[in-house]
């Protein structure tokens, strides 16, 4: 996660911002019961992101969908007139809210914190979307990344990176978004098909709070694996897999959840972790008595770097249920050197993991012995020192 310089970043995309907004007011007037002044989006440098979302941050392009809601009206029995309920706090008017503002209407990064899109409805100002005069009403905002137009999630190298399912436009109240997994169940898995999912939503916000900041917050967690040989001689592995069945495969988030509820559907397979033999470099005996091993990163083209080279990182990507497991069965660790000897590992059944939460697998060859160890790190930037051992 990048964080040195994003104050000036923050400031900079600011004032684009304002910008914005004082040539969008100086256009033509919108249409009756609208603004001048139309509704901008923001997300601030702390988001993680990388080509899955894993490090660094948002890029250009980069899209998110949302839905928007503001206007709520309800009739009592015996009047005529309904009751405007447009600037009841959410909780109060989201069963007569349907998402009327926006509905699954994308969002791209411009690259400096700001989102931009084109509304094209007929009171559209210059593609964007006025707020309503009434600056008393409130809106709420869900959105989630990555976009799918048709529900289907794709990045133009992958065709099929699952499914997201919205709660109907004419739907009134806190919305349903779920993510379906495309893992099919058999055979070997493919790794890079499961985006970054994450989550943002924005209650009750005025016009006059200016640009609305969309901060979101991971929904998978992430495995990924290191090899340490503390041998004086190199090592050669020959294969890793990362064994498993009856993985969750869907969760639904209903308005502002923190949780989320995990789906009926369920997969199993193994992913294979390198595309060819890697090569450990040997330890480093300091003083003729102090090793120190030899660490390699497992990287997302099957190849390996030291440790630090992060961006390009190979990650498996799970969802973990309400008590932390990842799957209903039993998952492993397979690890085979070039002359045939190695080892399957079970996670025990005690281990635990969050959304949003980042495990290095450390396979350490101690001679012809291994030993599998799992570090927690508190979230996708570097941290964290807890170990959790396998049986």
């Amino acid at each position: 996660m990048r964080r040195k310089g994003h104050i000036w970043f923050w400031l900079s995309a600011f004032a684009g911002i304002v910008a914005m907004a004082c040539e969008d007011e100086a256009a033509a007037p919108a249409g009756a019961g609208y603004s001048s002044e139309v509704i901008l989006f923001t997300s601030p440098y702390t988001v993680s992101r990388s080509a899955q979302m894993r490090y660094g941050s948002f890029e250009e392009r980069d899209e998110v969908g949302v839905l928007g809601y503001c206007k709520a009206e309800y009739r009592i029995e015996g009047q005529d007139e309904a009751v405007d309920a447009s600037n009841a706090p959410w909780e109060r008017k989201k069963e007569f809210a349907k998402p009327e503002v926006f509905y699954n209407e994308p969002l791209t990064y411009q690259g400096n914190g700001a989102w931009t899109y084109n509304w094209t409805e007929t009171e559209n100002i210059n593609g964007l979307h006025p707020w309503y005069a009434n600056t008393s009403y409130t809106y709420t905002f869900f959105a989630y990344y990555p976009y799918a137009a048709d529900g289907t999630i794709s990045n133009g190298d992958v065709e099929n990176m699952g499914t997201i399912t919205l709660s109907g436009r004419d739907a009134a109240g806190d919305p349903t978004i779920t993510y379906t997994m495309p893992h099919t169940t058999g055979g070997e898995l493919a790794w890079n098909v499961v985006p970054d999912l994450m989550l943002a939503y924005r209650v009750d916000h005025l016009k006059s709070d200016g640009a609305v900041s969309l901060n979101f917050r991971h929904m998978l967690c992430a495995f990924e694996f290191e090899i340490n040989n503390y041998n004086t001689e190199p090592v050669t592995i020959s294969s890793l897999r990362f064994n498993g069945t009856k993985f969750y495969k869907s969760l639904s988030v209903t308005g502002q959840e923190q949780n989320y509820t995990v789906g009926n559907d369920r997969y199993s397979g193994y992913f294979d972790l390198i595309s060819s033999e890697v090569v450990c470099p040997k330890a480093t005996v300091n003083n003729g008595e102090v090793i120190t091993p030899s660490t390699v990163r497992l990287m997302a083209d099957g190849t390996v770097a030291e440790d630090g080279e992060l961006k390009d990182v190979l990650d498996l990507l799970f969802i973990p249920d309400e008590e932390g497991k990842i799957t209903e069965g039993e998952c492993s660790v397979q690890v085979k050197t070039g002359n045939g000897e190695g080892t399957t590992q079970a996670l025990r059944d005690g281990m635990t993991f969050e959304p949003g939460v980042r495990s290095i697998f450390s396979i350490n060859i101690i001679g012809n012995n291994f030993v599998i160890q799992v570090r927690t790190e508190n979230n996708w930037s570097d941290g964290g020192d807890s170990e959790i051992n396998f049986d």
